[in-house]
């Protein structure tokens, strides 16, 4: 089951970076070892995070492998990411 955690607010830098809102619900304990989803034509996306750095509770700035470029991230922006409520995420 996918719980949503977090919300792509803006693009951060010119690399692809961008700020996240995080809900209430982003667990405190995030690894970057596990994935963030997104939603893109009605499939649920992993993006797993090459760099994730918070930024007091409740933003965070986070660059995603393979979205290199603002033009790419800007995609997202906008975008409510989820997580797995289980910890067993296996590649």
């Amino acid at each position: 089951m996918l719980l949503s955690v977090a919300r792509v607010s803006k693009l951060f830098g010119v690399e692809g970076g961008v700020l996240l809102n995080l809900y209430t619900t982003f667990p405190d304990d995030f690894s970057t070892e596990e994935p963030l989803f997104v939603k893109i034509d009605s499939l649920a996306v992993p993006l797993f995070c090459d760099r994730f750095e918070r930024r007091g509770k409740t933003n965070a700035l986070a660059t995603f492998a393979d979205i290199d470029s603002a033009r790419r991230a800007e995609e997202f922006i906008g975008t409510r990411t989820t997580k797995t409520t289980n910890s067993t995420w296996k590649i």
